[in-house]
């Protein structure tokens, strides 16, 4: 869907439409978005007006969206919650992501890194580590059995499917908005990720790394290198995604490595106001929230793959 004002485009979201049975009509959801003028109430009021209309012409009971809109953003908080909105009982992208900066020069962006991390980065580099973009087929296939090393690595279980990520990364790529690097080392990778472009902003959105020289820091460097290749294209934020949340920041949580590894890099802590739904059709709605805790367990047993 398309928000324009005087003719212009001012703001935009994609909805994915998702059956809900045994509850009649669907869901529709939308990731990361919609990306609207969130000081201009009128407009947003305009796009939430056309979206519920969509709903209704698709059979949707419930409208889902995971806006970038920050916690202390108050003015667009309230509005939300005036049009409907409500709190989901859990975040499906990550409420809080580390957010870097790239406007400024390479000079500027390495003196804003914390010390250890702009060591790290010049080490790699000296110990002969390089980056290379790679998207081919035997790439993304190299890249799948690095994710799941590193996921039996870290104790944590892969709920995408192979057939999945080789999808989304194909598809992306495809479409010129999906990226796959590797560090490597005398021609051997050693770890990988993968992000998603849009416009002027880039995102962390898969990673990988085997066992091999983790001594030679080969993670700095190649965050360190898609970073300068992102700043050559004209991007100027990248959201490396993932960390815990403010309130949870703590050395105890499981993610708090990520975290500090991440903010090594000079960024600031993003803390979005997560998942929320807005009911269409208000008896469809109440009994799919009821039935959608068991409904996402079972889909992932049986599916081997996650619902939304």
């Amino acid at each position: 869907m398309v928000l324009e004002k005087d003719g212009e485009v001012t703001g935009l979201g994609q909805f994915l439409l998702y059956q809900t049975l045994p509850i009649p009509g669907a869901l529709m959801y939308c990731p990361k978005g919609p990306w609207l003028p969130w000081e201009d109430e009128e407009a947003v009021q305009a796009f939430f007006e056309g979206a519920r209309k969509v709903a209704e012409r698709e059979g949707a009971h419930t409208l889902k969206i995971e806006p970038e809109v920050r916690e202390e953003q108050a003015r667009a908080k309230n509005l939300l919650s005036r049009i409907g909105f409500r709190k989901f009982r859990w975040d499906l992208n990550g409420k809080a992501t580390m957010v870097v900066d790239l406007s400024p020069s390479e000079e500027e962006t390495l003196k804003g890194m914390k010390g250890k991390t702009r060591y790290n980065v010049r080490l790699a580099a000296k110990k002969g580590v390089h980056v290379v973009e790679d998207n081919s087929a035997a790439a993304r296939e190299r890249f799948w059995r690095m994710q799941v090393h590193t996921s039996e690595r870290n104790g944590m279980v892969m709920r995408r499917p192979r057939e999945y990520v080789h999808s989304v990364m194909r598809t992306m790529h495809e479409a010129g908005n999906g990226h796959l690097f590797f560090a490597e080392h005398e021609g051997e990778p050693l770890v990988s990720m993968y992000v998603f472009t849009f416009g002027k902003k880039y995102w962390y959105h898969y990673g990988a790394s085997t066992d091999k020289k983790r001594n030679l820091m080969p993670s700095y460097l190649l965050q360190w290198e898609v970073m300068r290749w992102a700043k050559r294209r004209g991007m100027t934020y990248y959201d490396m995604m993932g960390v815990p949340d403010p309130e949870n920041l703590d050395e105890s949580h499981p993610w708090y490595g990520i975290y500090r590894f991440k903010a090594g890099f000079g960024g600031e802590m993003a803390d979005f106001v997560g998942c929320l739904d807005l009911p269409v059709r208000s008896t469809r709605a109440r009994l799919w929230d009821k039935i959608e805790p068991v409904y996402y367990r079972l889909y992932q047993r049986l599916r081997g793959n996650i619902y939304y």
